[in-house]
């Protein structure tokens, strides 16, 4: 009976340790800096019913010595009763003509941009909110998307005719971002930074000929 009871006492302290073991694990903060900053920005920071937007995403502040990267990919979210998008794409993509890929990015011999998907990710169901897929991949083992400040695509919403009067976001879906590190050799090092995000500011929908109070800066900085 005393054997029996010194090894639940060792078990007791046993499973205590590895409570603390794991207490321990939950509380460690990951002091790695942010791989990026994104940015979501418009063209203006108030907007008419019918107006065009226009749509950048950013990408600055690197870790320095950083070598760039194999793959990208950000999704945008919109609101889909604020914006609509559907003359710029063909069967749900983004034509040729709707969108530009980055000048670092743009060479077709050295990377892979693929043209946006609209409805790229399900927000749920009881939702307005779709998502523009964008990707872009490095065709060469040895050839890396630099990690540079860098505009990596330029792409058109329009304002519904029918939208009222209100704020609404086109920011940076960031829980679905996805990016790996440049190739080395024959291996691939899967990576999942964090990324430093730019509060977001509403862009204004305002009626047709109502004045409009000037921000503090020329654009609309969303993330």
């Amino acid at each position: 009976m005393k054997r029996w009871t010194g090894f639940k006492q060792v078990f007791q302290r046993s499973r205590f340790l590895t409570l603390m073991v794991s207490m321990m694990h939950e509380v460690t903060v990951d002091s790695t800096p942010p791989a990026m900053t994104v940015q979501v920005v418009t063209d203006k920071s108030s907007y008419s019913p019918g107006d065009e937007v226009t749509v950048r995403l950013l990408l600055s502040n690197f870790v320095s010595g950083d070598p760039g990267y194999s793959y990208l990919n950000f999704i945008v979210q919109y609101d889909s009763e604020v914006f609509d998008n559907s003359e710029y794409l063909e069967q749900s993509t983004y034509s040729d003509s709707g969108f530009t890929a980055g000048p670092l990015v743009s060479n077709m011999f050295q990377y892979t941009f693929l043209n946006p998907v609209d409805g790229g990710i399900n927000f749920g169901r009881n939702t307005s909110m779709r998502g523009i897929d964008i990707q872009v991949e490095a065709k060469h083992k040895h050839t890396a998307i630099p990690a540079a400040d860098q505009t990596l695509v330029t792409f058109k919403l329009r304002v519904k005719a029918t939208s009222l009067p209100a704020d609404a976001v086109i920011s940076l879906a960031g829980e679905f971002t996805r990016i790996r590190t440049c190739e080395a050799a024959n291996s691939v090092y899967l990576y999942s930074p964090d990324i430093a995000e730019i509060p977001a500011i509403p862009v204004s929908i305002t009626p047709a000929g109502a004045a409009a109070y000037p921000s503090e800066e020329s654009s609309g900085r969303l993330a």
